[in-house]
């Protein structure tokens, strides 16, 4: 018996010194400090315009709100297989900002094709990210636009790099993008859930550089809740 609990003993060591390794990783983690550190108060003047998505900026299988900023997929007679895209109508030059998405629900995929026909995967999905004025309303397959996706990818011109967690419903999701010079994230949009950051800076293309970009969202078979307001960190 005596051997038998010092093998046991034996045994549970590595799991033990596993066990603490991973939890000074998460404390190591927690205690990172955020490269992305908030400025002092705004006190530039505010654009007279308001933020907001409008219906020209808008795929014809968008139903906005008219309260709640909410925006949903028209969702029937195979619409749902369809991606709906909406841009806003002010966009960034230069400094930092922030805007946000909730997903509010995920609808159904119910089938109006054959069994054996292909139907567009994953059947509900988000892209948040950034375009330019007059682009192509759904993100992330030219190179007018640049964004992340539900499924924890990062796209620009039709590739496709995993660079995050996957985003489901309930969790607020925020993409920030840096404009300003002379700093390790210049020209960079970074992706945060639930005031968390869950990607690494990513770099814009060249062909995105200098160019007034718009907040941007396209999504398939989602209910979400976008932000009336760019937040600015200058």
């Amino acid at each position: 018996q005596a051997d038998a609990a010092a093998q046991m003993d034996e045994s549970a060591a590595p799991a033990e010194d596993g066990f603490q390794e991973a939890e000074a990783a998460k404390e190591e983690a927690a205690a990172a400090k955020e490269i992305e550190q908030d400025d002092g108060p705004d006190k530039r003047a505010t654009i007279a315009e308001p933020v907001a998505f409008l219906v020209p900026d808008m795929t014809l299988n968008v139903m906005p709100a008219t309260v709640g900023g909410i925006l949903m997929p028209l969702n029937e007679g195979a619409l749902q297989y369809f991606l709906a895209g909406a841009r806003a109508n002010v966009g960034v030059k230069s400094g930092r900002y922030m805007f946000e998405v909730k997903i509010l629900e995920t609808l159904s995929q119910t089938s109006a094709t054959p069994s054996q026909a292909r139907t567009p995967m994953p059947p509900n999905l988000l892209r948040i990210g950034f375009s330019t004025a007059g682009s192509v309303p759904l993100m992330g397959d030219t190179e007018e636009s640049i964004c992340f996706d539900s499924e924890g990818k990062f796209l620009f011109n039709k590739k496709a790099t995993l660079v995050s967690q996957k985003l489901l419903p309930g969790c607020t999701i925020a993409v920030m993008i840096n404009l300003t010079k002379g700093n390790s994230t210049s020209n960079t949009i970074s992706l945060f859930k639930d005031g968390e950051r869950i990607a690494e800076p990513q770099k814009l293309p060249d062909s995105l550089i200098g160019k007034p970009l718009f907040p941007h969202v396209a999504f398939r078979n989602v209910t979400d809740r976008k932000s009336t307001r760019l937040n600015s960190s200058h």
